[in-house]
């Protein structure tokens, strides 16, 4: 500023000042609306209807202490004495001075009971954690680690042991299911009658050898199942039969051992399943969910090429491919976001060369649960354009601060140019009362109570910057009760479950 700054200049708000308390009221200009609408001079009507406490009859003494003994009964000396017995002192000695903290009239006068959709579940019990408003408890379990020996030896010598006792069972199981398949040849041959085993008692003890411990008779309780004589009961076999069945078994054996020795004793070996049991990883692989891993299949490793997507070849171009790599999520969770095309614009760029035109489109990304992301893609052709925008979209997704899961916390505003957002919270039920662009991006976030207004420009692109910004720079509500020094239901100022927002 200069010096010589003129008097006039310097005196000029004085006088002007001056002058104005000069003028009589008469000669003050009115102020007018730039809309012809009629001034509203009355206050606005709440659309939600207030129950006065007059008409629900309580100010009169005796109808108050009515009301309360019926809807705020006191605690009998049986509720307090079984509160005794679930509480310690300490917490006793809390519900009592909290009881008599909060008079019962206040909490029938001011005290209101929410018949929304999100009302908590509870008013006065707090066995039952509600994630809206309480903490989970850390729960501290206790680590199982799996003990090793630090003598090589030792586990050498047990692995040894219980890989013979693997390779014994098997031996066995071979044996057993040689002689099933011997006792079936002698079956069908000429000992129908003299085999009292049908042909599923067959298959079965072949497919699971222990069975044949049932039909097997222990030494103190075998009883003579030949008869000396051939006039006797034709329930028993004779003497003749009984070795003749033994020899006719024993040779078809015999076949079977032949025919058992000249093939592939690949079933002889314990199952991979049975020596992961006591290999390194025996008890994780043992307690898992989980399939045993088959490897692979000797002679066709390497001769086939998978295609470029896991998920059936739903993404052969590998579109999804960098964005599986980046996110984490599989092509079916990826398709399943939800995404709206908002603003696309037509750009045209002036070069020594003539015109070069474009197209630049905004794309939103959202899972409906409390994430939105934001992405803008330009190029020479709209799919491009788009496609990009998307994916971009979704790599951009990031958490918001939602209460009850359904709306903001308080009043936002955010500016971006010369376009101005203001976000409000509202009540449940309230609804979306929004623009069009703005409706996308709440039901892409989750968001289903809000109120938006726009005193200033409403240029399409600046108001999505606008509204994603204010939305991802909400005010924590824990951050403010903690530089107030209060609690969070202090700063929220919900009590008697009266305050909703």
């Amino acid at each position: 500023m200069s010096v010589a700054r003129p008097t006039r200049s310097l005196l000029g708000k004085y006088i002007s000042s001056a002058a104005a308390q000069s003028r009589s009221p008469a000669s003050a200009v009115v102020c007018r609306q730039f809309h012809s609408s009629a001034p509203c001079q009355k206050k606005r009507r709440s659309q939600f209807r207030n129950v006065k406490a007059e008409e629900l009859g309580l100010l009169k003494p005796d109808a108050m202490e009515k009301y309360q003994k019926e809807h705020l009964p006191d605690y009998t000396p049986e509720e307090l004495e079984l509160l005794r017995q679930k509480y310690t002192p300490e917490q006793m000695e809390a519900l009592e001075a909290a009881e008599q903290a909060v008079k019962p009239g206040d909490i029938a006068i001011q005290g209101r009971l929410r018949d929304d959709l999100f009302r908590p579940k509870y008013i006065e019990d707090f066995t039952v954690m509600d994630p809206r408003y309480d903490l989970k408890p850390d729960l501290k379990g206790t680590l199982r680690e799996h003990k090793w020996d630090d003598n090589d030896e030792r586990f050498e010598e047990e692995f040894l042991d219980k890989f013979s006792k693997v390779m014994e069972k098997g031996t066995n199981n071979q044996l057993t299911r040689a002689m099933i398949r011997a006792l079936r040849r002698v079956k069908t041959s000429q000992g129908r009658d003299m085999i009292d085993l049908t042909e599923a008692e067959l298959n079965d003890m072949e497919k699971d050898p222990s069975l044949l411990e049932k039909y097997l008779v222990k030494p103190d309780e075998r009883e003579p199942k030949y008869k000396e004589k051939e006039t006797e009961s034709d329930d028993f076999i004779t003497r003749a039969q009984a070795l003749k069945l033994d020899e006719m078994v024993e040779a078809a054996w015999k076949k079977e051992l032949d025919l058992l020795s000249h093939s592939k004793h690949t079933e002889l070996k314990p199952s991979t399943f049975e020596l992961e049991e006591d290999g390194p990883t025996g008890p994780i692989r043992l307690h898992t969910a989980e399939a045993v891993e088959l490897g692979k299949v000797p002679g066709v490793a390497g001769l086939y090429k998978t295609s470029a997507d896991e998920d059936d070849g739903k993404d052969d171009m590998g579109q999804y491919t960098e964005l599986k790599q980046l996110t984490g999520m599989t092509l079916s969770e990826l398709k399943s976001i939800y995404n709206k095309t908002l603003v696309v614009r037509h750009v045209h760029n002036q070069t020594r060369l003539g015109k070069i035109r474009s197209i630049s489109a905004m794309v939103i990304a959202g899972n409906g649960n409390g994430r939105l992301g934001l992405g803008v893609g330009k190029s020479t052709q709209m799919d491009v354009a788009v496609n990009t925008a998307t994916m971009l979209a979704i790599r951009n997704m990031k958490p918001l601060r939602r209460y009850e899961n359904r709306t903001i916390y308080g009043n936002i505003t955010s500016k971006v140019s010369g376009t101005v957002v203001e976000l409000s919270a509202r009540p449940p039920g309230f609804g979306l009362r929004v623009p069009s662009r703005l409706f996308e991006m709440c039901r892409a976030a989750g968001l289903h109570d809000l109120a938006v207004h726009m005193p200033r420009s409403k240029n399409p692109m600046n108001t999505v910057k606008a509204t994603y910004n204010a939305l991802m720079n909400q005010p924590d509500p824990e951050e403010i009760a903690i530089g107030r020094g209060k609690k969070l239901v202090d700063a929220r100022k919900v009590y008697y479950g009266g305050a909703v927002l």
